[in-house]
């Protein structure tokens, strides 16, 4: 089949963990072109080379703000703009479509990259947006908005489990949306578990939008050497290729797959955001982890609450974070301890797109 792959650029998450499907659709000879956009468009032609067609269209800028009352303040102006950035990549995805014959349309979180006339499928672990304060009415309204948009797909994808789940309400307890008709299909990752020696103490992994990334890299670096033992520094800067040694500290401005699946085994803790990509790479490895909310994004915000809740990992506020008392308490926490199959779950979303043709939302 010839496939277009549309993919968030929010963070390198998105991207991260795309790659384990769009692997195995180009192992099974299907043809991929793919949609994404800034660091996480050079990361995927790092990670899968010049044998496919790339295409560079922006998507959407992130809702970050300060505090609760900012965020309402910003969201009134902000989905006037998330629309028209919707409706631009839509009409640059048909301009591509003219030229390029097409089978199936993935989209990983971006609203925009469907068509009426072939067979479309979203990624998202975000069905239900979530706001600082939880007011029930926009929550409620935010499922109505996905439910309006999920009738263009065939098919909607959520990389997380019906039990003993890894999201949350972020995709769960819905009000508006039937959850028997989205496919739970498991944790996504492009990471394997291996048997190792766990001989890094801890791997610090900073991500994430700017400004709030590099507030992250001086919040963290006039801390570390606070920190005993061996640890790896990653910042997240796929544009750069240095790596600086200062005694027990290596840092490294971007690590390929294979380097970070290795440290990612050999951490006894990992400090970094609380994606929900980040959090199902931690499931399948199984390291615990201190977590970093970015300030301002409210999924992330919500995430580390949850997992604080369920003693799984902790989360501290950026602004607050103290590296020495804080990695003590994390080391505590029991870290995801289900059973997470990424081949399984690949295996669950191949089994959607290729037998599903039609909306169950219609």
């Amino acid at each position: 089949m010839k496939i277009i792959y549309g993919i968030c650029s929010w963070g390198l998450g998105h991207a991260s963990r795309s790659l384990p499907i769009i692997r195995k659709l180009i192992d099974e000879n299907n043809e991929l072109t793919i949609i994404s956009n800034g660091r996480s468009l050079e990361f995927l032609k790092k990670e899968l080379g010049n044998n496919i067609k790339y295409f560079d269209i922006p998507d959407y800028p992130m809702l970050l703000s300060e505090n609760s009352r900012q965020f309402m303040a910003k969201s009134a102006v902000y989905w006037p703009s998330f629309i028209g950035r919707m409706e631009s990549e839509l009409q640059k995805l048909k301009k591509i479509l003219e030229n390029i014959k097409c089978d199936r349309i993935i989209s990983d979180s971006r609203y925009g990259i469907y068509s009426r006339t072939i067979p479309s499928f979203f990624i998202s672990h975000q069905i239900r947006i979530m706001n600082p304060l939880r007011i029930d009415i926009f929550e409620r309204g935010s499922e109505i908005f996905n439910l309006f948009f999920f009738k263009r797909y065939a098919g909607v994808l959520v990389p997380d489990y019906k039990d003993d789940n890894l999201s949350g309400d972020l995709s769960h307890n819905l009000r508006r949306i039937d959850e028997d008709k989205i496919h739970y299909v498991g944790a996504l990752s492009d990471f394997k578990k291996k048997k190792t020696k766990k001989d890094i103490d801890y791997l610090i992994s900073i991500s994430g939008p700017e400004p709030q990334r590099t507030m992250l890299e001086e919040k963290l670096l006039s801390q570390v050497n606070n920190l005993k033992g061996r640890i790896i520094i990653t910042l997240g800067k796929t544009e750069k290729k240095d790596k600086f040694n200062k005694k027990n500290i290596e840092t490294y401005s971007f690590l390929s797959k294979e380097k970070r699946e290795d440290f990612l085994n050999r951490s006894k803790l990992v400090i970094s955001r609380s994606g929900y990509s980040t959090i199902m790479d931690l499931a399948i490895i199984g390291t615990k982890a201190l977590m970093i909310p970015t300030p301002g994004q409210v999924e992330q915000e919500y995430l580390g609450q949850y997992h604080n809740n369920k003693g799984t990992f902790f989360s501290v506020n950026q602004d607050t974070i103290d590296l020495k008392r804080d990695v003590d308490i994390a080391k505590k926490r029991t870290g995801i301890t289900r059973i997470c199959d990424v081949d399984k779950s690949v295996e669950n979303i191949i089994n959607v797109i290729t037998s599903v043709e039609r909306s169950p939302f219609t």
